[in-house]
């Protein structure tokens, strides 16, 4: 069966070509991952994905960006994608100076003792909107006592649902593709490449 052939860096038309400039200047070139190469296969496709990440990951809005960047590390760890994980998790290091103390704490964010307890609520909020285990009043209470307002709840359902698809994209669909060609310096580490379609 022939593999499906990601947009290569090298190979993209101009309007693709782009947007991985702009992934490049905006995260960094080791974060123009194998995604953004099938998204690449369709210049609106990966224009709507980038422009919705952007967004959500990068610039401001009402949540501060390491949270929200941390609903994208849970929801990895829940579809259970390696490279999904690794990806955030260097991502809150490089990014936002995180260390792996804090990211552990984020991924064990139910049971931490140090994690802020708006972390907490949000990214349990997240993950049931995620994966299908139903909100409450409770739940949309907790939020409110933390002073997030309705753009804020409308950031974690986005966040939420972007990475949920995404890591199930990478689990369901990657190892399908020929990701494994994609260029190393575009990989946010060796642990990544390692990762790639699996």
């Amino acid at each position: 069966m022939d593999k499906v052939k990601l947009v290569q860096p090298d190979d993209a038309n101009d309007d693709v070509a782009a947007i991985f400039e702009d992934i490049r200047q905006t995260k960094g070139a080791n974060f123009l991952t194998p995604t953004w190469g099938f998204f690449g296969l369709d210049s609106e496709l990966i224009k709507g994905w980038w422009i919705l990440t952007k967004r959500l990951q990068m610039t401001p809005g009402s949540l501060p960006k390491p949270l929200l960047n941390a609903i994208s590390l849970v929801c990895a760890a829940e579809v259970d994608c390696p490279r999904c994980i690794n990806n955030h998790q260097t991502h809150l290091i490089e990014h936002f100076d995180m260390t792996n103390e804090d990211v552990m704490d984020c991924l064990e964010f139910e049971t931490s003792t140090t994690l802020d307890p708006m972390w907490k609520d949000v990214l349990r909020f997240a993950r049931k909107v995620a994966f299908n285990e139903g909100t409450t009043d409770a739940d949309f209470q907790a939020l409110r006592d933390h002073g997030i307002d309705d753009v804020g709840i409308a950031e974690i359902v986005s966040m939420a649902m972007l990475e949920s698809g995404m890591a199930r994209h990478a689990v369901g669909v990657a190892p399908f593709e020929n990701g494994d060609d994609w260029p190393k310096d575009n990989l946010p580490s060796a642990f990544y490449a390692e990762n790639v379609n699996r």
